[in-house]
């Protein structure tokens, strides 16, 4: 007898996600992990959407360990040599990176591997040292926490360290050097996975600031090591309702403008003007989702008199108008 495909449905391949647990790291960060994907699993129930994320937390033995801040964590499993499609490794205590803890080394061993096959890894902060202490990545540059970037130099001369606010990305690995940076680059696999309106959806329940002061969800512009290119970024993105023309930019960061704009798009693959443009449909994407504004005011809130300069343009960045983003699950 034949086999009715319709009536057995899609099938969900799911994604394993392992967030390493040791001794001496910081649970707020680890837990950040852990209750993001709590998060897009609520969403996807609400929306009866299929859940395509299995979430473990792991240690070396699969027993408890100490947070730094002495809180017991209690794995869901320990390192073995199962495939993960990404491996979550959360900072250490700065003062502990001359006297790591005895399981250091064989966080190390396991996480060579899953270099070494790709494996999509984010590092949030001082957990770089876990990537340069695998020597598989030396001259890599990794973003960490600006009061160990000297510390963690001297530990790893081979490799490069920056007090990155943002991210970087080399290859499949992802690292960050602030708390926010963190969510960001989970709301950017996110969207790759389930799409933008669903990853825009997360970043308003996130309850981690109100729409409007969310980092826009852009991480494919900033997967680059230009230091100078990134501090005008992060201006942009958090003065996206003003007039920004290129000639303020040029002096405020002291290019001039002919450079300002040859590095600015050799950087990050895009003009400036088209990145303010980037920036501002992403934060009206949010406000679409998160408020009841008219478009005409959230128009205004990200930086157009007109609005309706602002719906043809938030047409052609995402094939909908602003009334239809908003009411479309």
């Amino acid at each position: 007898m034949g086999i009715n495909n319709s009536l057995i449905g899609p099938i969900v391949f799911m994604k394993k996600v392992a967030i390493v647990a040791y001794e001496g790291c910081w649970a707020m960060s680890l837990f950040l992990a852990k209750d993001f994907f709590r998060i897009v699993t609520l969403l996807d129930t609400y929306y009866k959407l299929e859940n395509i994320y299995d979430v473990e937390i792991l240690t070396c033995s699969g027993e408890p360990i100490t947070s730094s801040s002495n809180s017991i964590i209690t794995p869901d499993n320990a390192l073995t040599d199962q495939h993960y499609d990404l491996v979550i490794i959360p900072p250490i205590e700065g003062d502990r990176l001359h006297n790591m803890p005895l399981d250091a080394d064989l966080i190390v061993k396991w996480l060579k591997p899953q270099i070494l096959a790709n494996t999509t890894i984010l590092s949030l902060s001082t957990g770089s040292y876990f990537l340069a202490a695998s020597g598989v990545l030396n001259k890599t540059m990794f973003a960490t926490h600006w009061a160990f970037v000297h510390q963690l130099q001297n530990l790893f001369p081979d490799c490069q360290f920056t007090s990155h606010k943002s991210h970087l990305k080399t290859g499949n690995i992802y690292t960050t050097g602030s708390f926010e940076a963190g969510i960001n680059v989970l709301l950017g696999i996110v969207a790759g996975d389930k799409g933008d309106h669903f990853s825009q959806r997360c970043a308003t329940h996130l309850l981690i600031s109100e729409p409007s002061k969310l980092s826009p969800i852009l991480p494919h512009y900033h997967i680059h090591n230009d230091e100078r290119v990134t501090e005008v970024q992060d201006w942009i993105d958090g003065h996206f309702q003003q007039v920004i023309r290129i000639v303020d930019l040029a002096k405020m960061f002291n290019f001039s403008e002919r450079n300002l704009k040859r590095r600015f798009s050799q950087a990050t693959d895009i003009s400036i003007n088209k990145y303010v443009q980037e920036v501002r449909v992403d934060k009206a994407k949010k406000l679409l989702l998160a408020t009841e504004e008219s478009i005409k005011n959230i128009s205004f809130e990200v930086g157009y008199e007109n609005d309706s300069f602002f719906s043809r343009l938030f047409k052609r960045k995402t094939g909908m108008t602003p009334s239809k983003w908003r009411s479309s699950d």
